[in-house]
């Protein structure tokens, strides 16, 4: 069963199903499969060069480099790994991201930090909304706060309380690489454990993304801690174990709210597969995560108004919820669509999980195809907690890539163990090759020799696009000011017309979720007129939404200009002239 579901998910990761049902680019496609050719003929090459060259001695020296690794004691190594992804994590927030966000999500979730840090759970809104109202931030007759669970922005909180946002940031990594630790060996073994850490430390999308302010690292650390007090569970300190596996998991509901009923998929495996006593178990677990979410709900029910809803429902309106449905910008998910973007995710954790010049679940089937005698019950664990996830996302309207497919980071711990898992069957399979050297050993030599090209020649250049994009994101106007001895004072962005337009309809009413579909069915002109009729007329203004869905009704949105810089502003073309 687990081989076929292995081999399923790499063929769907490989297939172009997004092209054909959502519109996705051939030729990004394209480029991927031929970076999977021609690295994998150059990995091949460097490995089939170093068996020769050393006549198979290279076998027997990676085989001691890893022996040495496993000699080390299990804190020493511990430490040393979990202090090499720590370490990884705040270099790439200082020196990749310049100590700053970059994304608008993180953003939002620093100003919300920054409202804590002032003891309060949100502001009075701004006197004129629509010269300071952003994306992702919920701006009602009384309040003015992110859209988000509060348990990002409490970290950041607790980080510029210490100097700096991304501070708290290496602890969590330090902690994700001790929880992943810990489960990988109850999973499998010691060796594959230690594996699961190196792989961990090396892979450029776990260590881009512990590095930024987003809620992944946190929510991922907490889904795994919570998988590792479960493995207990079967112990004298059951109780003690399955609570704070439920703690861990109501924790989560404050940062991902959809990555913790996913992380109580695995967990919920291993309570029940932990022995006696396990109906209990998990009714402990259930009992403290449900005790764990209150300080959420009563967080939602303080901002929302309602502890069901949570922010980013009353911004974006009761189609931002998982089905097959209108959504809130974009086209509507409907089945071959879900099917189309579960596959693209799996194929964009093939290019950005490892760098690798060869697709990493490719590597996953082969090695659980070729051990699958060796396999035990355990190894269903981390497939369920991989799966989890990725199940849930297919009822998911939304996609986007941030240093990696982004959504599915609390599955890639898990991902991970069965990468080095399946590395390991691979590596004790197979006849022998040449004197001395079984396909299986020379199969490890070909795994490092790719790891080894990706991260030579692919890695240096994703890095380098990172820390050059959105270069404005680099700036730090606050040092500035400071060393000018300037204080108290209001800085103006300058803004394109588009972003103006959209929020004008804010400030005059329209629902967000509205307004991006009102902004792309009407040029520019006609919304301009419009929104100066509403301001200036109270009768106008009430009929704003009416005024503007006739508008949209009329089909003229116009077309893409050069008229400004924006590539979304769209004006009606001129007439023609005979």
């Amino acid at each position: 069963m687990l081989p076929a579901l292995a081999a399923g998910a790499a063929v769907w990761s490989v297939v172009p199903g997004a092209i054909w049902w959502d519109g996705a680019d051939a030729h990004y496609f394209a480029g991927a499969w031929q970076t999977w050719l021609w690295g994998s003929l150059v990995a091949l090459l460097v490995a089939a060069l170093a068996l020769v060259l050393s006549r198979a001695r290279a076998v027997a020296s990676l085989a001691d480099a890893w022996n040495r690794v496993i000699a080390w004691r299990t804190a020493t190594f511990l430490l040393a790994a979990g202090g090499v992804l720590a370490v990884l994590a705040a270099l790439t927030s200082l020196f990749v991201f310049s100590g700053n966000p970059r994304n608008v999500d993180g953003f939002a979730q620093l100003f919300q930090a920054r409202i804590f840090l002032a003891g309060r759970l949100w502001l009075p809104p701004p006197p004129d909304l629509a010269n300071f109202a952003t994306l992702q931030m919920i701006v009602g007759p009384a309040r003015w706060y992110a859209q988000y669970p509060p348990g990002q922005s409490l970290v950041l909180a607790a980080g510029l309380a210490a100097g700096a946002w991304w501070l708290l940031n290496p602890l969590i990594a330090l902690g994700l690489a001790a929880a992943t630790y810990r489960v990988a060996r109850w999973c499998t073994d010691e060796p594959v454990a230690r594996l699961t850490l190196v792989l961990l430390c090396v892979s450029p999308f776990v260590v881009a993304v512990a590095g930024s302010e987003m809620s992944h690292l946190s929510a991922a650390t907490l889904g795994m801690a919570a998988a590792a007090a479960a493995v207990d569970v079967g112990g004298r300190r059951w109780l003690l174990s399955a609570c704070l596996a439920g703690v861990a998991l109501g924790l989560m509901t404050a940062f991902r709210p959809l990555d913790a009923v996913a992380a109580a998929v695995p967990v919920a495996f291993i309570v029940l597969g932990s022995g006696r006593g396990r109906v209990r178990a998990l009714a402990a677990v259930a009992a403290s995560g449900a005790a764990l979410t209150l300080p959420t709900l009563w967080y939602n029910a303080q901002t929302t108004g309602a502890w069901r809803t949570f922010g980013y429902v009353a911004l974006w309106g009761p189609q931002h919820a998982l089905g097959f449905h209108p959504v809130p910008w974009g086209v509507p998910l409907t089945l071959t669509r879900a099917i189309a973007r579960s596959g693209l995710d799996l194929h964009q954790l093939n290019t950005y999980l490892f760098d690798l010049p060869v697709p990493v679940l490719v590597l996953v089937a082969a090695g659980f195809l070729a051990g699958r005698r060796a396999l035990g019950t355990r190894d269903a664990v981390p497939f369920a907690g991989a799966a989890a996830l990725a199940g849930l996302l297919f009822f998911y309207w939304h996609r986007d890539v941030f240093y990696g497919p982004r959504f599915l980071y609390g599955a890639v711990p898990w991902l991970v163990i069965l990468t080095a898992r399946a590395l390991a069957l691979v590596r004790r399979a197979g006849r022998e090759l040449m004197p001395g050297v079984s396909a299986g050993q020379a199969a490890a030599v070909a795994v490092v020799a790719a790891f080894a090209v990706g991260l030579a020649m692919i890695t240096p250049g994703r890095v380098a696009a990172y820390r050059r994009a959105t270069p404005a994101f680099s700036l730090h106007p606050d040092r500035d000011a400071e060393r000018a001895g300037i204080a108290n004072a209001v800085v103006v962005i300058p803004d394109g017309w588009g972003s103006r337009l959209i929020v004008r309809m804010w400030a005059l009413g329209v629902p967000v979720w509205r307004s991006n579909r009102l902004y792309a069915a009407i040029d520019a002109c006609t919304l301009e007129q419009a929104l100066d009729a509403a301001e200036g007329d109270s009768p106008a203004r009430g009929r704003l939404l009416a005024t503007l869905d006739s508008l949209a009704a009329l089909r003229r949105a116009g077309l893409p200009g050069d008229a400004t810089d924006d590539p979304n502003l769209r004006l009606l073309p001129p007439p023609l002239r005979l």
